[in-house]
């Protein structure tokens, strides 16, 4: 009789085992994590879409389950997860390194991009932005668009979660902000990371260094101003001397440097392993000559950022703080320019509000002028945007949508994740977009939202 009961009792445990959800599963691995260098990440389990996440510096990173306490990361290596003698989750190990579990007290992340309209996307009604006496002045869509149908489509689908990850969506059109929606509990006063839309302030800051006199002219010779910091430069030859500021600000090196090609000595991934990610840069051998055709490189920017504090004898914060950020009211910010292992999980980027994007956009789109003062030379921001169909120009890219045959042209800021900023001088129009898609092509083989959401429903609307 005791076997017979100790069967059964064996027997219920094994149902409830079996009944466990995915989702129960999952949340055995929440907690605050060790993480490379000194910092932490938190792990949470999503129940909008039963997924695994790694939060680092706000970023989402899915984790794929492969099995019993194994899952993959972004880059395919696996993340073991390990147990102690009572059976619950004490580290995780990647690559032979073991992180050790902190806390299993956490703050969760909204998952949901807004929680009370998940499943009732139709019950949203569009709202005038607000007036915060910020220098943005405010109007309707109503008001700028002809059919703005298309656009509040557009909000009801990210809030349905068709486009996932979508932080904040904003139109600037006719000189008048129309267009202000936030999600997953963003808002107007929470600074947003850029990733690599930092790199086109980078190149104002530049800008206004060489209207200051700081430095001559973006034509001088890049090298001579590193010879200081980095008297040892490698690969040096006569096609590497001749490379002018002007060509990292193009992305016209000539180096063998191309972010995204494994290939590529001087791609992101490896340049982020290194211990100073200038010098590894300057560092890189050369592939052709400069100034000929561009190649997108991180450690131009970076580069071109340490030129800066060099030539002007500030950090590069400071610099921009007085000549930049200080000029257009923006103060709600944070930067920490630290090219160097230090800034592995920041990148060395800016993070900034959604409207204040949209003030930096309007003094650029204003040939370099806020509130009738010059911040940007007229010069500057021309040569800025004197680019080539598709090309770069002073860290900025030209981007165009071909919608119903016609070609709509727009200068674009753009950050892994789907941050995203466009300035369309034939519409008169500025768009917005911050977003946590990152590393989009490695997980899901396609582009961040922005690039559908943009043609299909904002540059419709514009027809």
């Amino acid at each position: 009789m005791y076997k017979t009961l100790i069967v059964l009792i064996l027997c219920v445990g094994c149902s409830a085992q079996k009944e466990k959800s995915k989702l129960d599963i999952l949340l055995e691995y929440e907690g605050n994590y060790e993480y490379a260098g000194e910092n932490t990440l938190d792990i949470i389990a999503s129940e909008l879409d039963t997924t695994l996440y790694a939060i680092v510096d706000e970023a989402k990173y899915p984790l794929k389950y492969i099995g019993k306490d194994t899952f993959a990361n972004i880059q395919n290596v696996p993340v073991i997860f390990e147990r102690n003698d009572s059976g619950s989750i004490a580290s995780y190990k990647v690559n032979d390194q073991t992180f050790k579990i902190i806390t299993t007290d956490i703050e969760r992340m909204e998952m949901n991009p807004r929680k009370e309209l998940l499943n009732n996307p139709d019950k949203y009604r569009y709202q005038q932005p607000q007036q915060l006496g910020d220098g943005l002045e405010v109007g309707t869509l109503e008001g700028v668009f002809n059919n703005p149908e298309p656009i509040l489509q557009m909000v009801k689908n990210t809030i349905s979660g068709e486009y996932p990850e979508v932080h904040s969506i904003l139109i600037f059109k006719n000189n008048k902000l129309v267009l202000e929606e936030y999600f997953y509990e963003y808002d107007y006063n929470k600074p947003h990371q850029l990733r690599s839309a930092s790199k086109p302030f980078i190149g104002g800051v530049l800008g206004i260094a060489i209207d200051k006199g700081f430095i001559k002219s973006e034509k001088e010779r890049l090298l001579p101003y590193f010879n200081s910091s980095y008297p040892e430069i490698a690969n040096i030859d006569d096609l590497k001397k001749q490379i002018t500021i002007e060509n990292f600000l193009m992305y016209r090196h000539g180096m063998d440097c191309e972010n995204d090609n494994p290939k590529s000595k001087g791609n992101e991934q490896s340049m982020m392993e290194s211990e100073d990610w200038v010098k590894h840069t300057l560092d890189l051998p050369m592939s052709t000559e400069p100034g000929k055709s561009s190649s997108y490189c991180t450690g131009c920017a970076l580069t071109l950022g340490s030129l800066i504090e060099i030539a002007t004898d500030k950090n590069i914060e400071d610099f921009a703080r007085e000549y930049l950020f200080q000029p257009l009211g923006i103060e709600n910010y944070h930067w920490t320019f630290e090219p160097n292992p230090a800034s592995q999980s920041t990148f060395s980027q800016m993070y900034l509000t959604s409207r204040d994007l949209i003030k930096l956009a309007k003094m650029y789109k204003e040939n370099g002028k806020w509130n009738n003062e010059q911040i940007i030379s007229a010069n500057w921001v021309s040569k800025t945007f004197d680019m080539d169909k598709g090309d770069y120009g002073y860290l900025w890219e030209h981007k165009y949508f071909v919608v119903n045959g016609k070609e709509y042209n727009s200068y674009l800021a753009t950050g892994n994740g789907g941050q995203k900023i466009n300035i369309w001088p034939e519409l008169d129009m500025i768009t917005v977009f911050t977003g946590g898609n990152y590393n989009s092509y490695a997980l899901y083989g396609k582009s961040t939202p922005p690039n559908e959401m943009i043609p299909e429903y904002i540059l419709k609307a514009v027809e």
